[in-house]
């Protein structure tokens, strides 16, 4: 069996997939023509981006593992037309992407953004206005692997922990209540903190949008660490403008890299990260993991981890 690794994710771990995949060719491409030149023949493909000249160059794939959660980029309906199993990252970059969304909430609610502003400028400046967390609620926009980790971080600061979700019957000691993301007006209008995990699909296309947001309490906090096109950029200008907001954290933007002239950027209360959630040095070790533990059920017939519903996205 031919198994294709493409890309720079796993690139200091493809010894051990070669070393867990005895009587496999194993080969490794780190350019985009690499791959066009070596996908003949593959059976198994691990790549961090996909398009649809992947697809084209590679014939004989019928497994394809994606390195990220998120599949919103990919071509999935040429896929499913091809028969291509495919399966994604969820679960390997939770604790990073996590700690992301702590980092965005913290900054925000201490005013790091003007503290980081004002050391820039070497000015002391006044205190700005904080956020106390303790004793509030915090909800999670999903409850897949990323929104349980949020879950236990919130906890950890002594929140009250809400979400919504697909999946009602989510069982964590870490979320005091759950309910289906058809109640999401009831999150946005119980929470003082506003969390959005949710993968982009057709059905989560600017889920935060003019009416969502109308539905926020005075004075809440919302952060983004899923997808940029989960929210209507226009809309949470606007919102911000109307100042009922305390303030954003965004760690993704629906056209990235976000415009130099952008109003974001110079809103007050806004702290913004270049889509850098998933970032850690145990990455690749994690989806190396996954791959691996992936390939042994893939050569014994057995169903794999992290399987993607097409149809759904996600």
């Amino acid at each position: 069996m031919k198994i294709l690794i493409d890309g720079s994710q796993i690139a200091e771990q493809v010894d051990l997939v070669r070393k867990a995949s005895p009587g496999d060719e194993v080969v490794f491409t780190a350019t985009h023509d690499e791959y066009l030149a070596a996908a003949a023949g593959a059976e198994v493909i691990f790549a961090g981006r996909f398009d649809a000249d992947y697809l084209d160059a590679a014939p004989d794939l019928k497994w394809m593992q994606n390195g990220s959660a998120g599949v919103d980029w990919m071509p999935l309906d040429a896929i499913r037309e091809r028969g291509i199993l495919l399966t994604n990252a969820a679960g390997s970059h939770a604790i990073p992407v996590a700690d992301t969304a702590l980092a965005l909430l913290m900054a925000v609610a201490r005013g790091m953004n003007w503290t980081a502003r004002n050391q820039a400028a070497h000015h002391w400046g006044s205190r700005p206005e904080v956020f106390e967390l303790d004793g509030k609620t915090g909800g999670i926009i999903a409850l897949g692997a990323i929104g349980i980790q949020i879950a236990q971080r919130l906890k950890g600061l002594g929140m009250r922990v809400i979400g919504v979700d697909v999946n009602t019957d989510i069982q964590s000691d870490l979320v005091d209540e759950v309910r289906h993301v058809k109640e999401l007006s009831w999150l946005l209008s119980t929470a003082d903190v506003v969390i959005c995990a949710a993968p982009l699909t057709p059905a989560t296309h600017h889920l935060m949008n003019a009416e969502t947001f109308a539905h926020f309490r005075d004075d809440t906090i919302f952060v983004n660490i899923s997808r940029g096109g989960l929210v209507e950029t226009a809309a949470l200008v606007d919102v911000l403008d109307s100042g009922r907001l305390f303030g954003v954290g965004v760690d993704v933007v629906e056209e990235e890299p976000l415009d130099r002239d952008h109003p974001l950027w110079t809103r007050p209360g806004v702290v913004i990260s270049p889509h850098m959630g998933g970032v850690s040095p145990l990455r690749g070790q994690r989806l190396a993991e996954l791959f691996i533990e992936n390939l042994g059920h893939y050569r014994a017939g057995e169903p794999l981890r992290n399987v993607v519903n097409l149809d759904a996205g996600y």
